[in-house]
């Protein structure tokens, strides 16, 4: 079983349609990261993720500011938060694949030979009905389970890691499970271990923006600032890219969407529809856009449109 979500199976080459070398990416100023960076936060246990997100714009003053994906109140872990513009790029974030590590409590007594069975049913495409309270219409809609793993077993409580597609309610998955089971179960806890590109590891807590936001208006040693913030170009290399030539960029600028002559380079995995990162010949980030033609058809195409511009950032 891979246990890696779907972007991290591809390994895309880029295609170089010019004879150009890309540069190394940007470093970007603290002021630039406050005002387009991703904070990813170890959300905390006890408030909802609303909560968070005005308690950092308030430490960091920032008040244009949002979270990709949504944690329950007792739910902890990777929050992706966006500052400043770098909040255009959330909703490419809340539908990337997220992985989970939960407990989840049995009403009665089951085998283990059981439970790996029924485990093993909710592997693949599963049905939901999304929770009475939820931000979604309450009817049924399928989501991809890409691997369920028990990890632990101890009494009635069974600890498991879940990748799975956004979208897709822990909480119901325990629920169903346990009524698979004829036992009935429920969520004891959750823990987001991965979100799109950010996992665990790379998380800050409250404390952690708090204390060096606060160096850094002391000192303006920009350090303070990096070790909290990561760039916006890190929020999208699950993404398929396209390098476009800078005299493109002026008209990308104002919404234009870009034709195949304006593309120098592409990734290999592009599918038609595609939500595809737009960059200039440095690796920086410009915008998102949908994809009008797929990587075999960018290698020979001379005219036409090539990427329909659906966000600037620039």
């Amino acid at each position: 079983m891979s246990k890696l979500l779907p972007f991290e199976r591809e390994s895309p080459e880029l295609i170089f349609k010019s004879k150009i070398k890309l540069g190394k990416p940007k470093k970007r100023s603290a002021e630039e990261l406050l005002n387009f960076g991703i904070i990813v936060l170890d959300k905390p246990k006890g408030p909802k993720s609303i909560h968070v997100g005005n308690k950092l714009r308030a430490i960091l003053e920032q008040p244009k500011l949002g979270h990709a994906g949504t944690l329950d109140p007792l739910a902890t872990g990777v929050l992706p938060i966006g500052l400043g513009k770098a909040v255009k790029l959330l909703p490419v974030l809340s539908k990337a694949g997220k992985v989970y590590f939960a407990r989840m409590h049995l009403h009665g007594d089951v085998s283990e030979k059981k439970l790996k069975e029924i485990f093993e049913k909710f592997t693949g495409k599963i049905v939901q009905l999304p929770p009475r309270i939820s931000a979604v219409a309450r009817r049924p809609r399928e989501r991809e389970v890409f691997w369920i793993e028990i990890k632990r077993i101890s009494g009635r409580d069974v600890w498991f890691e879940v990748g799975c597609e956004a979208g897709t309610y822990i909480r119901k998955l325990c629920h169903d499970i346990g009524q698979e089971l004829g036992v009935g179960a429920h969520m004891a806890e959750l823990r987001r271990i991965q979100a799109g590109p950010f996992k665990i590891d790379e998380c800050v807590t409250l404390a952690d923006v708090k204390k060096n936001y606060k160096k850094y208006l002391e000192t303006k040693d920009e350090k303070y600032i990096k070790k909290i913030i990561v760039s916006p170009e890190s929020a999208v290399c699950h993404l398929p890219q396209v390098y476009i030539d800078d005299l493109v960029i002026p008209k990308l600028a104002h919404g234009s969407p870009v034709f195949a002559p304006g593309i120098l380079a592409f990734s290999s995995n592009i599918r038609k529809g595609d939500v595809v990162a737009i960059f200039d010949k440095n690796r920086t980030l410009l915008g998102l856009g949908l994809a009008e033609l797929n990587s075999d058809e960018l290698k020979t195409a001379q005219k036409g449109l090539a990427i329909k511009t659906d966000v600037v950032l620039i």
